[in-house]
């Protein structure tokens, strides 16, 4: 048997899983982008919960994606990534029926958090499965076209459910959504994922717990950076609709402002796919978190349609960087028989982030406003540049000489694995 992973540098980067685990990805994220702003509005409206509940209800979703991605990470190549993407498409669209459903509040959060478990075992094993199909020379590359599905999800979802929600059709929503997550269950049958061999020694070592095997050391750094710009990202997009009403601009600056951050975030993720690939990471991170600080002063500073779309062109070039970049980095980090371990270490600190953000940001609403909220949100982005700098760039982590150098290591790791499976199978037979 092959190994999946160390004819890596040899395989082509376009091939038919890797397009089909794009549009899942597509999809699965315009779901979730739709429900953050939807599940806001509708609580507020049905339950009448305050602002900071509202926003506990929609930040639950990803709560619930935290817990599935740690476990997930560790089990993921001892399940099978296949049969995870299965189980998990098919309860993210089962669980979508049920938030009509829900006579309460408390359920209606419960429904969230759960529909965010399976989100979070349905992301976990796309992102796995394609950085097991990048070649490792195009992980900046690869990780960027594959991240293209989420800018576009975070202009598409946002704005239908903004458009949604301003109509008050709340079922027209459910419906939208429970098709898009049919869809993926049936897309998943139709991708091969490369699955990992098991060292014996692997299996053995199955049932003990450490904080290693759940969390990939090496990548907990630019992991923490993304989970800064979630923070910050997070404040817009559970909140856009009611700062935009408060201020007073609900023309094209509301209704338009997700296809502007689109528009950026799309342009900027093949951009930093290739600096990052050729230049390393510091060339890409610290441009990313200015802009996001930049575009949370415009927004928050506000008056107008004009400022709005503004601010949304340095979101989306800062967010959209950001996260592209954190995401290829952290799997850069991790050996290759760790890149479960190493996505969802990253996915857990974004998802904390974005999960955290609007309930504890959005408790500071009633006494202090909106503005001081972005400002606020505006400070963390810098402090994610210091923190860069002091827990990776001072030691030349993510040069560009460096980083060849560890995906060499991880090559030469890669072939040895491969070499002691082989053995293993030789002396059981």
């Amino acid at each position: 048997m092959a190994s999946a992973t160390s004819d890596s540098a040899q395989r082509s980067l376009w091939n038919r899983n890797y397009l089909f685990t794009i549009a899942v990805n597509l999809l699965v994220y315009s779901v979730h982008f739709l429900l953050m702003l939807w599940s806001t509005a509708y609580a507020m409206e049905q339950f009448g919960a305050s602002i900071s509940l509202a926003g506990l209800a929609s930040g639950l979703f990803i709560v619930g994606a935290l817990f599935a991605r740690i476990p997930c990470g560790r089990f993921i190549d001892f399940v099978g990534r296949r049969k995870m993407f299965l189980a998990g498409s098919s309860l993210f669209f089962l669980l979508i029926l049920a938030y009509l459903a829900a006579p309460t509040l408390a359920v209606f959060m419960v429904v969230r958090f759960v529909h965010g478990v399976s989100f979070g075992m349905t992301s976990t094993a796309a992102s796995t499965i394609v950085a097991a199909l990048i070649p490792l020379a195009q992980m900046g590359t690869g990780i960027g076209y594959f991240t293209l599905g989420v800018t576009i999800a975070s202009a598409v979802g946002p704005f239908l459910a903004m458009n949604l929600t301003a109509a008050h059709a709340y079922t027209l929503g459910i419906e939208l959504t429970a098709g898009a997550a049919f869809i993926i269950f049936l897309l998943s049958f139709l991708i091969q994922a490369p699955e990992r061999e098991i060292l014996p020694q692997e299996k053995a070592d199955l049932k003990r717990v450490s904080f290693d095997r759940f969390f990939a050391v090496k990548s907990l750094a630019i992991s923490f950076i993304a989970l800064m710009g979630g923070v910050c990202y997070s404040t817009v997009l559970s909140f856009l609709g009611a700062y935009t009403t408060s201020i007073g601009v609900t023309g094209i600056g509301a209704t338009c402002f997700f296809l502007c951050f689109a528009a950026t975030s799309f342009i900027s993720r093949p951009l930093t796919g290739y600096l990052l690939d050729n230049y390393g990471g510091n060339v890409v991170i610290y441009p990313s978190l200015a802009s996001m600080a930049v575009a949370m002063l415009i927004i928050a500073n506000a008056a107008s349609d004009v400022p709005m779309l503004i601010g949304a062109l340095f979101l989306g070039f800062g967010y959209g960087t950001v996260t592209a970049s954190c995401h290829a980095l952290a799997v850069h980090c991790a050996p290759m028989h760790q890149v479960g371990v190493a996505t969802s270490t990253y996915f857990v600190l974004l998802d904390f982030g974005i999960g955290v953000g609007p309930y504890t940001l959005g408790s500071f609403v009633p006494d202090f406003g909106f503005s001081i909220v972005y400002l606020a949100a505006g400070a963390l982005a810098l402090l994610g540049m210091g923190l860069y700098y002091l827990l990776i760039a001072r030691f030349g982590r993510f040069t560009r000489h460096q980083m060849d150098r560890t995906a060499e290591a991880k090559a030469i790791i890669a072939q040895r694995r491969e070499h002691f499976y082989q053995e293993a199978l030789a002396a059981g037979r």
